[in-house]
């Protein structure tokens, strides 16, 4: 009995290896990074050296850790399943414009795989929650962390939490719904408020200035973001 459970979980580990593992350089992921881009804990960097060219990733802030996912998880994969406090026609339309917003930051850095199978035994890296209000009056909420081990940054997020607003189905609805979930997944990558109207990841929601869409400088940011050792400190 012992010898088949020992082979059963040999079995179960060797399938999420090899099938479910998200890994860098395999087929659809990014490259493996080099050592030192993920190993930066201890090392320091100049503003000077940063911030020319980073988008708003220096934008407010004082000397700051750089904290992101690692490049060496290779894909970042979403669970994404049905509001269940809205009919079935309306649960699909929402869901697939928070897809929508999203996958506006695909491929930066990773390739992002939305899972929405009613059912899984995949893990995943975030999971979407829908929610008719928070304890605060924000449109959405979502965390990203990390703590440090050794000389890398172990990075986690606890969730990305969607308010649907009681509003009326419409065009307007779900484009707000996009851009909420557009601007929640920025932070989920690591990327803190932007100081431009023009950008999804500015703080506030307002209708006909926020633009549905990752600007040229959201992606900018994200993109600087990910070039930085992991963990190293700017100041």
């Amino acid at each position: 009995m012992k010898t088949l459970i020992v082979l059963a979980a040999a079995v179960c580990f060797a399938v999420y290896w090899f099938m479910f593992r998200p890994a860098c350089g395999a087929a659809g992921a990014v490259a493996c990074p080099a050592r030192e881009l993920e190993e930066g804990v201890g090392v320091s960097l100049t503003r000077r050296e940063v911030c020319p060219g980073a988008g708003y990733l220096c934008t407010g802030r004082g000397s700051f850790q750089v904290a992101r996912w690692p490049l060496d998880k290779g894909k970042i994969r979403v669970r994404m399943r049905l509001p269940e406090f809205v009919g079935d026609k309306t649960a699909l339309a929402l869901r697939d414009a928070a897809i929508e917003g999203i996958m506006e930051w695909d491929g930066h850095p990773f390739p992002i795989v939305i899972d929405t199978s009613k059912f899984t035994v995949q893990l995943w890296d975030i999971g979407v929650v829908w929610s008719q209000g928070l304890y605060s009056d924000n449109a959405g909420q979502a965390t990203g962390g990390g703590s440090v081990d050794g000389k890398r940054i172990v990075y986690n997020v606890e969730g990305l939490a969607i308010v649907v607003p009681g509003e009326e189905m419409g065009p307007a609805l779900l484009t707000q719904i996009k851009a909420i979930a557009m601007h929640e997944m920025g932070h989920t990558l690591g990327l803190m408020h932007s100081d431009s109207q023009e950008d999804i990841m500015y703080p506030r929601y307002e209708r006909g200035v926020t633009k549905a869409h990752a600007s040229a400088r959201d992606l900018r940011t994200v993109d600087a973001l990910y070039a930085l050792p992991n963990g190293a400190t700017v100041e």
